[in-house]
């Protein structure tokens, strides 16, 4: 066997492994649920290690178990930053910030078409636009961090984002520090595959009579809390959402459409010892922070490091900020440090999605959601009530 593929379905697709072999014979190519895992050509392999050596998840330990975490709650000043922003408009700031001193940004954006994303390098605040908002879908690294491995080595500032295990994979590839180097992870749901969202894509402009040319998961048309799902058509038309009721936000959000590493994530066990900050939605800020809490977004942000602290210095006139309490931050947030479950549902979801219309899956997998209101709206009735009181009453009766 070809040795990074006995990770098996434990691989995060980081990609670490395809950027570092010496005789490229290794390709991130898609399984059958969409998902992107390392496949060997093996009669290019020289068997010298360099991918397990650089896979986060055959390295998963914290080096350093030090608390050592910052912890604020911000929001940027700018309210046109806000507005566009998926919560507190912390990773635009700390982007321009490394552009105005020229240096170069790497983070997730979407293909022309929507269809798929991919990590990729920007040096304008123009082309910064297309880094901006959350997108659920992993994103394809490429030749990502052999391009920040060549920005660093002539001396260029730079900023990669990604998720968790990203960041492990870039920070494993390099093998060592730079000091012009800023990592900024994401606090992670996980992460469901580009096949889910095409297959979504497909019934979304089918219905429209269009092709999609934007998409904005993190929509504040209704504000942060109540964000929705909005979709931009070359016919001119455009579709939203609620979060309530978008069914690719629904199927995400309900664990069931996840990457099956995600389920056990094996870097969020080292969490606060990858990047040098991480930011997210502060859930819960009305009781870490209330004075912090508005209808625009904020920012949850762990400074871990002493460069991400002399970075964090640099932007924080351009934030309303706020330290709080880390272990009440991360209580009201607990991806951070924990995977979510895997439903049972998710045994069938991707085999029914390469078999089955979109709207069938739907009705198969969204029922449950449909049974849940029928009976809260039932529990608050005339009729629930009866049913409550008639058990009461027989409970207070027995001897």
């Amino acid at each position: 066997m070809v040795p990074i593929e006995h990770v098996g379905k434990d691989c995060c697709g980081c990609g670490a492994c395809a950027n570092i072999c010496p005789k490229r014979c290794i390709a991130m190519k898609a399984d059958e649920e969409g998902f992107l895992y390392p496949k060997v050509m093996a009669d290019g392999c020289i068997k010298c290690g360099a991918c397990e050596k650089v896979c986060p998840v055959l390295h998963s330990e914290p080096e350093n178990e030090e608390d050592r975490d910052e912890t604020w709650a911000a929001s940027v000043l700018d309210p046109e930053i806000l507005r566009v922003s998926s919560s507190g408009g912390m990773f635009t700031v700390l982007a321009q910030n490394c552009l105005n001193e020229g240096g170069c940004v790497f983070g997730a954006a979407f293909s022309e078409d929507v269809r798929t994303v991919r990590h990729v390098m920007v040096e304008t605040m123009e082309e910064l636009n297309t880094l901006r908002g959350s997108k659920y879908i992993q994103s394809e690294i490429g030749g990502c961090y052999t391009a920040v491995r060549d920005q660093l080595k002539v001396g260029r500032r730079v900023l990669f984002t990604g998720t968790p295990c990203q960041t492990a994979g870039l920070k494993c590839f390099l093998g060592r520090e730079y000091d012009n180097l800023l990592t900024v992870d994401l606090i992670c749901h996980g992460a469901p595959s580009a096949l889910l969202w095409q297959k979504y894509l497909d019934a979304k402009e089918q219905e429209m009579g269009g092709k999609a040319v934007t998409a904005n998961f993190r929509s504040k048309k209704n504000g942060w809390r109540g964000y929705g799902m909005q979709i931009g058509f070359n016919n001119g038309l455009s579709s939203y959402q609620t979060i309530g009721k978008d069914q690719f936000l629904q199927i995400f959000l309900k664990n069931a459409s996840l990457r099956e590493s995600c389920y056990h994530c094996a870097v969020k066990r080292k969490a606060g010892f990858i990047s040098d900050i991480t930011i997210g939605d502060f859930w819960g800020v009305e009781k870490a922070a209330p004075e912090m809490d508005n209808t625009m977004g904020v920012s949850l942000s762990l400074i871990h490091t002493g460069k991400g602290k002399r970075y964090f210095e640099q932007i924080k006139a351009a934030l309303y900020a706020k330290k709080v309490d880390k272990e009440t931050a991360l209580r009201l947030n607990p991806v951070y440090r924990q995977s979510v479950i895997r439903p049972k549902k998710r045994d069938r979801i991707y085999t029914d999605l390469r078999t089955k219309d979109w709207n069938k899956i739907l009705r198969k997998y969204m029922s449950d959601s449909l049974k849940v209101r029928i009976r809260r709206k039932l529990s608050k009735s005339f009729l629930g009530k009866l049913v409550r009181n008639s058990k009461s009453l027989y409970t207070s009766s027995k001897p």
